[in-house]
């Protein structure tokens, strides 16, 4: 009887599996194939239009210069920046030679290159298509010993879209303008053209005002803010300099007439008041005379989250404003109404009206509201613009860091900024998912679908570069494709009503908070789950795991807190080895939580930054031993209110460890 129990209990996860496989592909479309990704000999992030892989490599040690033209400055720059860092020499003498070439025809952003036995051609109509060519030949030279290397190929390639950005906070949380410029490098590396600096929101005003330097005083910040803390107009003009020498315009939103506490603590009024309107005019007028039209071309002026006694003359007065002064508008959807010339920036597709303006897509992309594991197989399978009918301008991903923080670099620890701006670089560029199962907004495709098989391909090229230009940066990502969880729950149930299912990742959910979805979108808080996988070493070793339960999200410090002494969950989640709990982390702060368990945040709580032990990325990884053979892991998830990110992450980075539902028999 008990042989036919685990027969039927397999036939029913084998039946299971083969219907999400149905499904899955059924409503899967991508640009490319598993077969290119796997077979490209260099894995370009992003990966061009059209490619053809040449013979092999070819030494390069120099070369030199042949234009059609006098190079661009930022060409010439990047030249000798490439030069620097790979070892090649720039030699008027040098054997091999770069080809400039110019063809109007092509796309403005599109460039072709060609890479032969004796040289190097690139032809573009721009110089932003020098420049991209140029990332892309960066990322063809590689080093083996003491040997150059350049990887021959044709490739003509352009953006799927005119918007590729990164938006960045620093009106609650300030950031140096050293420590932009090296998030701008990253940036120029992966493609990506547009930063948008949300300069002013409730804790501060982070503009340089001379008609209103009480703006600027620190007394009229939030004292745990970064008080005084501004961009002077010479290092808004440098900032924006060094940003179009790397092919990114910056757009700087200034939020009215919402997120400004600071702007009514300094002036005594609102901003949609008669005197606050007179106050923003000559703000906006002091920063369109120190910022001329060619550094910025769009103004943001925010609108979201506020309700006025008369949006419409507001938002009709502003855009007006800033219409005269020759500059483009952009404001958030939803937000205040705007017209149908005002570019739109999309944060709930629920707002998103078929009306034809100009739109960008910020859907579902927050990095601070997600998990690691969750955040990168959600931006490759979310396809830009999906379901809008309007004109897509492209998509801007966003970073929230609303908790206070410590130090600057926190916005960056404590979020998977670099892995997600690689991800979104494939996607805004190639437009590659063009459709995906809405599944993947809080999973990865299951194993065995061809979506998997995809993003195991798509995986290969992260981890490449997190291995080749990221090890002296914070990459929280490691592979997690190929493993596999058998899930069973509730366990208070009767066992025949007990739900078994297969899932697939390092991290994996019963239920999201914002119930998009997860393996049990319908589970309850009072139940539990069980998740179990074996986990294959060749070798008795010590090994590095992230492993952890609920992951709270950076903007909103609203979660289960710390766990007790002991314990590795505060919801009561436990984890065995090879039948043994495994001991937890030695807790600094334990049993400490926020005095909210659901909603926002109270100020107290956002206010209190993050400790490093409250983030599985940002402790001290655990060490697992395993023996030789198979390790059986098993994870209790158990639910206790309806606002948990009901989930838990398990993931070992250490090359050879394999993942299976059942032990396979050596």
């Amino acid at each position: 009887m008990e042989r036919l129990k685990k027969a039927f209990a397999l036939f029913s996860i084998l039946i299971s599996l083969l219907t999400i496989n149905t499904l899955c592909s059924q409503s899967f479309q991508s640009k490319f194939t598993v077969e290119t990704l796997n077979n490209a000999p260099v894995k370009l992030i992003p990966f061009p239009q059209k490619v053809e892989w040449g013979k092999g490599v070819r030494l390069i040690s120099s070369f030199r210069v042949e234009t059609d033209s006098t190079l661009p400055l930022s060409i010439q720059s990047e030249l000798e920046s490439i030069c620097r860092d790979t070892g090649i020499l720039m030699d008027g003498k040098a054997t091999d030679t770069i080809h400039f070439h110019k063809d109007p025809s092509l796309p403005d952003e599109g460039y072709d290159l060609t890479v032969t036995e004796m040289a190097i051609h690139i032809t573009a109509a721009t110089e932003e298509g020098q420049y991209y060519a140029l990332q892309t030949l960066r990322q063809l030279i590689s080093h083996q010993k003491d040997v150059i290397l350049l990887n021959q190929c044709t490739i003509s390639d352009w953006p799927a879209f005119s918007i590729r950005g990164y938006m960045l906070d620093v009106g609650r949380n300030f950031q140096s303008i050293q420590s932009l410029k090296e998030q701008m490098d990253v940036m120029a590396r992966y493609k990506l053209n547009t930063f948008q600096w949300h300069l002013t929101d409730r804790p501060a005003w982070r503009i340089e005002s001379k008609v209103h330097p009480e703006l600027n005083d620190p007394k009229n910040h939030r004292p745990s803010r970064d008080p005084g803390r501004f961009y002077t107009y010479a290092e808004i003009r440098d900032f924006i300099e060094y940003a179009a020498e790397r092919q990114i315009q910056v757009i700087p939103e200034i939020d009215m007439p919402g997120h400004s506490d600071a702007f009514t603590t300094a002036t005594g009024y609102k901003m949609e008041s008669r005197e606050g309107i007179k106050i923003l005019e000559r703000i906006l007028e002091e920063f369109f005379n120190e910022i001329p039209k060619s550094y910025c071309p769009i103004l943001h002026i925010g609108s979201d989250e506020v309700e006025i006694e008369d949006p419409k003359g507001f938002m009709d007065h502003m855009v007006n404003f800033v219409r005269e002064h020759d500059r483009d508008v952009m404001v958030w959807n939803p937000g205040l109404e705007a017209d149908n010339d005002v570019i739109r920036q999309t944060w709930k597709p629920n707002n998103v009206g078929h009306r034809g303006y100009r739109e960008v897509d910020s859907w579902n992309n927050y990095i601070n509201n997600g998990d690691p594991f969750i955040h990168i197989p959600k931006l490759f399978f979310k396809p830009i613009g999906n379901g809008s009918k309007n004109k897509i301008l492209g998509g801007i991903i966003c970073l929230w860091p609303d908790v206070n923080l410590n130090a600057e670099e926190e916005a960056i620890t404590t979020n998977p900024l670099y892995p997600s701006l690689l991800t979104y670089a494939w996607t805004t560029w190639t437009a590659d998912v063009q459709k995906a199962s809405k599944d993947y907004l809080t999973m990865v495709p299951p194993k065995g679908t061809v979506e998997n098989e995809y993003f195991a391909a798509f995986e290969k090229f992260l981890m490449h570069h997190k291995e080749a230009y990221f090890k002296d940066k914070p990459f929280p990502y490691v592979a997690q494709a190929n493993t596999i969880w058998e899930l069973m729950g509730p366990m208070e149930t009767a066992h025949k009503s007990k739900i078994k299912k297969l899932a697939t990742g390092n991290t994996v959910y019963i239920r999201d908070r914002f119930k998009q979805g997860g393996q049990f979108p319908e589970a309850q808080p009072g139940e539990t789950y069980i998740a179990k996988t074996y986990v294959h070493s060749s070798k008795e070793q010590e090994v590095d795991a992230w492993i952890s339960f609920e992951t709270p999200y950076r903007a909103n410090r609203v979660y289960s807190g710390i766990p007790q002494r002991g314990k590795w969950d505060a919801n009561g989640g436990t984890v065995l080895l090879n039948g043994q709990p495994l001991p937890s982390p030695e807790w600094k702060n334990p049993g400490w939580k926020p005095t909210k368990t659901e909603g926002w945040g109270t100020f107290q709580d956002q206010e209190t930054p993050w400790k490093k032990e409250e983030l599985y990325w940002t402790r001290e990884p655990t060490k697992l031993f395993l023996k030789k053979g198979w390790n059986e892991v098993e994870i209790k998830v158990p639910g206790t209110n309806s606002y948990q990110n009901w989930m838990f992450t398990f993931a070992i980075g250490q090359p050879g460890i394999e993942f299976s539902t059942k032990p396979v028999t050596e």
